[in-house]
């Protein structure tokens, strides 16, 4: 195989009719080195247009010397003899400002040829060059005050407008050599080192033993949902004395159960199918990861779509699916096919290095495995900067079935139009692995959490309202209860919403003021109204069912008891109906108005009433009913005005290391988002942060 000539090679011969001028016109050969110059410059111009790989700096080369050329030798003009060294380099640099200026620098386009396609866009890639390039715009220009200065000075000609010129390509040349090589590695090298440790702090190093004292732990973590119970679970493995305290009676958050009706009908809190699950999922690894996959067994949750007079049953297999749109949007067929096969690439290079990485699908932590990362994970990497709706604008041109590729979008935010591609792949786990639901109820995975923490030592405390996260010098080091009680620990981490984190617990005055200033720009996110009823009827509609019909409100159906048989009697079934309600709706309920009830009440019967337009004679077969408001969601998981996805400014979340040296967030609030999937990943991510094996 014929071994390619490098770009820095390219660059060198590119400057070949340059120094052939220079090296003739200096002793006084001005005629003889315009025609090397040009006969050199043919040569690579007829060379690139051959190879369909044309050059700005060749092009300049050429124009330059033919009408020096023409100028000396037709029209018999002196001005390109008496000022061609100031000439010459004002077109180089003119070249390399103007391609600075246009943002294409003349040095991309040689560097192109050595880096696949899948580069050059990056924003790194360009950086790169343009720094090249602006090194050689500055040579040119001192090639300019030098010739100049020889016009001054024409006794030192040969060292002002030849040697010394000639001179300063040396360092650019060398410079272009070994800059590409360290400067793209050094600068991965600090974005790694802030994603890792964004405000610099380390953690802290833990004693030989764990604390005696009760009162003191390794870790306190503040918050028993489930983003808290997989840090707390994962760093008590890993032999950490653990505290996990909880305001509610219970653990787990939206992944819990509570029962109806002498404890006969078991209800969802809040979540009705799971991704991550696949054979690479973060839920999956965590699982194995504890040593707990075989004491949970999980049933695939079927899924259906009936949005206007659109109606999808979606197939549990991919390319079944997208046969199925396919035959409802015969004209997109060809794009639904090259969306889904790109969208699956995404999906699955997102999780490949899920060994590598700790659990969580992160970016590599070694800057030469992230210059490989174009050619590793192609799609992912053409994709991870634009949004999903661009994606959408790119494959297809009908609006229906970018509204339903868009269904599942409820399940991250109320604004999908911001989430980007890499915030959408996780969500296509659905359809590529599927939803899961673990028998006995969603709670079953946060109680085995839970367990796995006090097996290995840790304690948890329900009904314990943390007041305070003690701070001294800007260092975390441990809680205050509301009754008084303190404990003491090496490290905390806040399972509570972010702006209650630090605007209730911490003080914004142990803030910087630009951290201050993005955690009370932080908005509350959607929240919800869902109505819970068990049925003595076995409801015509899939598991999980997305329902919007004309000019009305959109409704979420699950029915777990179709895959899960114990949560209610036999033929009896259990039904959540739900909606999203925007903030300026969801701030309104209070449970402490005088109509709060009535308001409830006649808010389900409404939910109801659109229920019954999917399922007529709803009602009749209704043996008990039960609802949560933005309150009920706020009065149990501490989220601001009922906020399901946490706070967030847009969608874009906090990291798990803060200011607050020792404090780490996980949650709905920090990065990656929402969803039992998001916020496993962000108690994964913690953990590692804080100690990635086995301490004792």
């Amino acid at each position: 195989m014929t071994k390619r000539v490098s770009s820095t090679v390219w660059i060198f011969i590119a400057f070949i009719p340059w120094i052939a001028y220079w090296s003739l016109s200096g002793p006084g050969l001005v005629m003889p080195g315009v025609i090397a110059a040009l006969i050199g410059a043919l040569v690579l111009n007829t060379y690139r247009l051959r190879t369909g790989n044309p050059k700005l700096m060749d092009a300049v080369t050429l124009a330059f010397f033919a009408l020096h050329f023409v100028f000396t030798a037709i029209l018999r003009s002196g001005a390109f003899v008496t000022y061609g060294g100031v000439l010459v380099y004002l077109a180089l640099a003119l070249m390399a400002w103007g391609s600075l200026a246009a943002r294409s620098p003349f040095t991309y386009q040689y560097a192109r040829d050595d880096w696949p396609r899948e580069y050059w866009q990056h924003c790194l890639f360009r950086r790169t060059n343009e720094i090249i390039t602006l090194l050689w715009a500055v040579i040119f220009t001192l090639g300019i005050a030098l010739n100049l200065v020889a016009l001054t000075w024409p006794s030192h000609k040969i060292v002002l407008a030849t040697v010394l010129p000639n001179a300063l390509l040396a360092p650019g040349i060398a410079f272009s050599i070994f800059f590409p090589r360290w400067f793209p590695r050094w600068t991965l090298a600090q974005e790694i080192t802030r994603w890792e440790r964004p405000f610099g702090w380390h953690p802290p190093v833990l004693p030989g033993k764990p604390p005696m004292a009760p009162e003191e732990f390794d870790a306190i973590v503040i918050g028993a949902g489930m983003g808290g119970l997989t840090a707390a679970a994962l760093l008590a493995q890993r032999g950490l004395k653990m505290l996990v305290v909880e305001q509610a009676h219970y653990v787990g958050g939206f992944c819990a159960n509570f029962r109806r009706m002498h404890r006969k009908y078991v209800f969802d809190m809040g979540v009705h199918a799971i991704s991550g699950l696949g054979p690479r999922g973060p839920v999956r690894w965590l699982l194995r990861q504890l040593g707990i996959e075989s004491h949970l067994e999980f049933a695939r949750m079927s899924q259906e779509y009936i949005l206007g007079d659109l109606h999808l049953r979606v197939p549990h297999d991919a390319d079944a699916l997208a046969a199925e749109l396919a035959a409802l949007f015969p004209d997109e067929r060809e794009q639904i096919g090259e969306f889904f096969t790109e969208m699956y690439h995404v999906y699955r290079e997102l999780y490949a290095d899920m060994e590598k990485t700790g659990g969580a699908p992160r970016p590599p932590t070694d800057p030469d495995a992230m210059l490989r990362y174009p050619l590793t994970h192609p799609h992912l990497f053409r994709w991870m900067e634009r949004t999903y709706f661009e994606m959408l604008d790119t494959y297809f041109s009908d609006g229906r079935l970018k509204e339903l590729l868009c269904t599942l979008t409820s399940y991250l935010t109320d604004k999908p139009e911001t989430l980007t591609v890499m915030q959408m792949a996780p969500i296509f786990g659905y359809y590529f692995d599927g939803g899961f639901y673990p028998k006995g109820g969603s709670g079953q995975l946060s109680q085995a959490l839970a367990e796995t923490i006090q097996a290995h030592g840790g304690s948890i405390l329900l009904r314990k309202k943390v007041t305070k996260i003690l701070v001294k010098d800007g260092t975390a080091y441990g809680i205050q209860l509301a009754d008084g009680s303190t404990f003491r620990a090496h490290v905390i981490v806040s399972n509570a919403d972010a702006r209650a984190t630090f605007g209730e617990l911490v003080g914004l005055e142990h803030l910087p003021t630009k951290y201050a200033k993005r955690v009370q720009d932080l908005q509350p996110t959607t929240s919800i109204f869902a109505v819970f009823l068990a049925l003595d009827y076995d409801p015509p509609i899939a598991p999980i069912t997305m329902y919007r019909p004309s000019n009305r409100i959109g409704l979420g159906l699950a029915v777990p008891s179709k895959v899960e048989p114990s949560l209610a009697p036999p033929g009896h079934h259990v039904l959540t109906v739900m909606t999203l309600l925007p903030q300026s709706e969801a701030a309104t309920w209070d449970r402490t108005d005088s109509n709060y009830k009535a308001r409830k009440a006649a808010f389900a019967d409404e939910i109801i009433r659109q229920a019954e337009t999917l399922l007529p004679g709803l009602r009749d077969h209704i043996i008990t009913r039960d609802a949560a408001t933005p309150a009920t969601v706020a009065r149990y998981t501490g989220h601001p005005s009922g906020a399901i996805y946490g706070s967030a400014l847009g969608n874009e979340r906090l990291p798990q290391q803060t200011p607050v040296r020792h404090l780490y967030l996980v949650g709905a609030s920090a990065w990656p988002g929402s969803g039992v999937e998001a916020v496993v990943i962000s108690g994964i991510v913690a953990a590692n942060m804080i100690c990635h094996e086995s301490q004792r």
